[in-house]
């Protein structure tokens, strides 16, 4: 069975964020970490988990959940 698109989205941001979670304090690394969605993810894959936030149990981790309320707020004020 393949893995859905939004289960590898997850997968990829929750990834990202534990990747750079050594490079400052929880605030700055999710800043850090929608700055980098918002400059490597298309805009189709960015929307797309950012529509997955409002589904409960939704798989992200604490930092990635963050980063992506704060790569949705970058998106409205662009």
């Amino acid at each position: 069975m393949t893995e859905s698109p939004i289960n590898r989205l997850v997968k990829m941001a929750n990834q990202i964020a534990l990747n750079m979670a050594a490079n400052g304090t929880a605030d700055e690394v999710a800043e850090q970490v929608a700055q980098h969605l918002r400059k490597f993810w298309p805009p189709s894959m960015q929307q797309l988990i950012i529509e997955h936030l409002a589904t409960p149990d939704n798989g992200l981790s604490a930092l990635a959940h963050q980063a992506l309320v704060n790569l949705h707020k970058l998106q409205e004020s662009a």
